[in-house]
């Protein structure tokens, strides 16, 4: 009896040695298991948000197109839209074709949904002003920089961010022209500051451009004119990796050092036509490096 009492229990459980290497087992498979888990559902989301886009938009163009009407209210494109979640909005352009959108402010990343759906878009679309929303939808308030929409001009082509097109190197050209026709039509570059006092904003009044448009960033970039100059920057969401004209290695930045990659068009106190990081005294850079 008093052998059983003192005998050797010790192959009945776990040492704190064995139950440590069980638990960080547990805790590398949970390490690697969840981003997994997580891109899947990202996925999921956005292809769920892509797929939701691509059918609105169908839908209101066989309104259009084969029904010969538009429609009212965005319950008219499917029963069950959730109206909380979708908008769309339609307009006649000047080729007397409808141009028309449809958007939404469910939450999913973009890259993932543009990887899906081409032609969609983030942000607010060009010339929104100028749309009939319909009833019963989101409307044009709920619109934001984190908005994602489907835009097509008549029945089938992809319209632009901007009047000058959609990528950097069109929107960055478009700049760069407007600016220089500015000059030779009055003999001078266009102001570079704001009025504070009546918050008139020269850099895009001269130019004939609204200020609060491109207070927006289009592909993660925000555009600012500044006379001579044509500035740009990151946003919040993106960073600018670039290597310099002098130097191959790989140069990154961010929207909180709140620094410019600047455009030279006309300011003689540096070399006119080039590229360089936060001012035309600093490094040359090589746009053609440039990736978002």
């Amino acid at each position: 009896m008093r052998e059983e009492c003192f005998r050797d229990d010790r192959g009945k459980g776990f040492s704190l040695v064995e139950l440590l290497i069980v638990l960080a087992v547990i805790a590398a498979l949970i390490a690697v298991v969840t981003p997994i888990g997580m891109n899947a559902m990202r996925k999921s989301a956005a292809v769920a948000v892509a797929r939701d886009l691509k059918t609105l938009s169908q839908a209101f163009a066989n309104k259009i197109y084969l029904d010969g009407e538009l429609p009212q209210t965005i319950s008219e494109l499917g029963r069950n839209v959730d109206p909380s979640l979708f908008g769309a909005a339609w307009k006649i352009g000047e080729d007397g074709e409808y141009n028309y959108f449809v958007f939404t402010n469910r939450e999913a990343d973009f890259e993932t949904v543009s990887g899906v759906l081409v032609d969609s878009r983030q942000g607010i679309p060009f010339g929104v002003d100028d749309y009939a929303f319909l009833d019963n939808g989101l409307g044009k308030e709920s619109i934001n920089s984190r908005t994602l929409y489907y835009n097509l001009l008549g029945a089938e082509t992809v319209a632009p961010l901007t009047p000058f097109g959609s990528t950097f190197a069109e929107i960055s050209i478009g700049f760069v022209n407007l600016i220089k026709g500015f000059f030779e039509k009055n003999g001078r570059y266009p102001r570079d500051w704001k009025d504070k006092a009546t918050g008139v904003d020269y850099r895009f009044e001269d130019l004939s451009l609204n200020a609060s448009f491109w207070a927006s960033s289009f592909e993660g970039i925000v555009y600012k004119p500044a006379g001579k100059l044509l500035r740009i920057m990151p946003d919040e969401d993106h960073n600018f990796h670039f290597n310099f004209l002098d130097s191959s290695e790989r140069s990154v930045l961010t929207n909180d050092l709140n620094w410019d990659l600047i455009y030279n068009i006309g300011d003689t106190s540096a070399d006119i036509g080039y590229w360089y990081l936060n001012s035309i005294q600093g490094r040359k850079v090589d746009i053609t490096t440039l990736q978002i």
